[in-house]
């Protein structure tokens, strides 16, 4: 079980956990509900939970989504920046 947040900045908790496990939990939930497994699926939640929260713990702030964008590509968008100057820009501020 987690601390009561000190900051506005901190995770939101619903219940014993951070939001982004509660929504791991509600994911396995429903896929429970859907394929008629739900007390298995519910239990395989609570266990990704825990080793989710394990890795959370070891790494810095972030590095689950910096992992997700570096493994899969998902968050990247044409909103992004890019990494390299327009080649049209004569003049660079």
């Amino acid at each position: 079980m987690r601390n009561i947040p000190n900051y506005l900045d901190d995770p939101q908790q619903i219940l014993f956990w951070e939001f982004d496990e509660f929504i791991l939990l509600s994911i396995m939930f429903g896929i429970g509900i859907m394929v008629n497994y739900l007390g298995v699926l519910i239990l395989t939640g609570l266990v990704g939970i825990k080793y989710y929260r394990k890795i959370k713990d070891r790494q810095a702030s972030g590095f689950l989504l910096h992992a997700m964008y570096w493994y899969t590509g998902v968050g990247s968008s044409e909103l992004s920046p890019t990494s390299k100057p327009n080649p049209f820009i004569r003049r660079f501020f």
